[in-house]
C-alpha cells in the first residue's frame, strides 16, 4: 500500500488488527510504526521476526523515502528530519492517535528525531540497536578492530563514509561484511535476510557522506517524555552497547535491555526473549 504524504509516496504494510473481539466487545490494540535500518534497506528487515507481536499490537511497516518500495525523490530532500516528518505525516494520513514507534539502527535515529520533533505522536518508543549521534562510528571502528578481518577493516569506510562506487561494490561490501552483524553465523538466515531488501545505493552514499556527519541529538533526547525501550546486542559492532548506554543515561524514562547472544539484530538472534520483553514493556504501567 502507498500513501502520498509530505511530498513523497511512501510504501507501508500492515500486520494484525487494531480492534479484536473480546467476549461481547471489541478491544482496541495499540498501533506500532516500525522504521527499518539502513539507509538503503527496507521494512523486510523486520519480517518475519516481528510478526508474532501482532497478538499484542497492530504493526505498520514503512519504507523510508528513497528506500525499498517508496518513491525515489531528490536526495537533497532526504534529511533525517524530513524522514521523521514523513512518519508523522503518515500517522496523520492513517488517522491514528498516539502510536508506538519502533526504530532499528538508522531507523532508531529517525525515531529519536520523530520523538523530539513530534512528541504528541508518541505513546511509547522502542530504540533497537541504534545511537544518538554520529559518534557511534568511532566506537564501531574500535570494536571492529577487535573482531574484523584485515579485508573487512579495509572495506568498512567505503560504506560508512559514503564511498561505494557501484552496485557491484555494494554487493561485495555486504558479502564480505554481513557476518559482522551476527553473533550466530547461521548461513540460511544470513542469506535470506541479506537478499530480501531492495538496496538503494544512492540514498546510502548520500546519507553517510552528507547527512550522518552532522547527526547529533544527544542534547535534544533529554526532553523525551514517553517511556523508552532501548535494546542492544552485546556483540553489535556498528552501534555498540556503549551507544545504548549513552541513550539510557540521557533519556529520562528509559529502560535498557542488553541481549548477550546477539549482534545487530536481537529480534532475530534472541527472538523469543526480545518479543517477551517487548510485550512486557507494552503492558506494564508507566
Amino acid at each position: 500500500m502507498f500513501a502520498q504524504v509530505n511530498g513523497t509516496r511512501l510504501f507501508f504494510d500492515v500486520e494484525g488488527s487494531s480492534y479484536v473481539p473480546e467476549g461481547p466487545t471489541m478491544k482496541k490494540r495499540p498501533v506500532c510504526i516500525a522504521i527499518h535500518g539502513g539507509p538503503g534497506s527496507d521494512h523486510s528487515d523486520f519480517k518475519p521476526w516481528l510478526s508474532p507481536l501482532q497478538d499484542t499490537m497492530q504493526i505498520i511497516y514503512v519504507d523510508l523515502r528513497n528506500n525499498g518500495q517508496s518513491e525515489r525523490v531528490d536526495l537533497e530532500t532526504c534529511t533525517m528530519e524530513t524522514m521523521a516528518d514523513d512518519i508523522e505525516a503518515l500517522r496523520k494520513y492513517l488517522g491514528l492517535d498516539k502510536v508506538f514507534v519502533l526504530g532499528h539502527s538508522f531507523g532508531g535515529m529517525i525515531a529519536q528525531i520523530l520523538a523530539v520533533r513530534h512528541p504528541q505522536a508518541i505513546e511509547k518508543l522502542f530504540l533497537i540497536n541504534t545511537a544518538p549521534s554520529h559518534h557511534f562510528y568511532e566506537d564501531a571502528l574500535a570494536f571492529a578492530k577487535q573482531v574484523a578481518t584485515p579485508r573487512q577493516l579495509e572495506l568498512i569506510p567505503q560504506l560508512f563514509e559514503g564511498n561505494l562506487e557501484s552496485e557491484e561494490a555494494q554487493i561485495e561490501w555486504w558479502a564480505e561484511n554481513y557476518g559482522l552483524y551476527f553473533y550466530h553465523q547461521d548461513e540460511k538466515i544470513m542469506y535470506e535476510t541479506g537478499h530480501r531488501p531492495i538496496e538503494s545505493l544512492g540514498i546510502s552514499n548520500y546519507t553517510f557522506k552528507h547527512i550522518m556527519p552532522h547527526y547529533d541529538y544527544r542534547d535534544e533526547i533529554t526532553a523525551i517524555k514517553a517511556p523508552v525501550f532501548i535494546a542492544s546486542g552485546r556483540h553489535d559492532w556498528i552501534t555498540p552497547t556503549s551507544q545504548s548506554e549513552v541513550m539510557n543515561q540521557l533519556i529520562p524514562n528509559s529502560t535498557l535491555y542488553v541481549y548477550e547472544k546477539s549482534g545487530h539484530n536481537p529480534f532475530i538472534e534472541e527472538q523469543e526473549q526480545f518479543l517477551s520483553d517487548i510485550r512486557h514493556f507494552v503492558t506494564k504501567e508507566d
